[in-house]
């Protein structure tokens, strides 16, 4: 399978930015692991999507998740779905365009 009209800066962006979600996320679920959040609602609805961005390495691989490997595999999740968005924008824009 040809991977055509990849665009690079699409998927770095997006990339960045999943990184970015996945830390704020990480951070608000340490704080209501820890119990540190004070109770928070917003805090805690932070918290909530960190299951989301976690996946697939931590879902799968939890086991194995320790140590600096915990972050390798969350900066490969965020690569994992930037690249998925930078696949879907790619695909749609291609349909329009047909």
């Amino acid at each position: 399978m040809k991977i055509t009209n990849f665009k690079p800066l699409l998927f770095v962006s997006a990339s960045l930015l999943f990184w970015v979600f996945t830390i704020i996320t990480l951070i608000a679920a340490v704080a209501v692991e820890e119990g540190t959040d004070g109770n928070s609602s917003i805090i805690q609805a932070i918290a909530k999507p960190y299951y989301i961005f976690r996946f697939p390495t931590h879902t799968l691989f939890f086991g194995f998740m320790d140590g600096p490997i915990f972050y390798y595999g969350l900066l490969f999740n965020s690569l994992f779905y930037g690249f998925l968005t930078e696949r879907i924008v790619c695909l749609l824009r291609n349909r329009k365009l047909t």
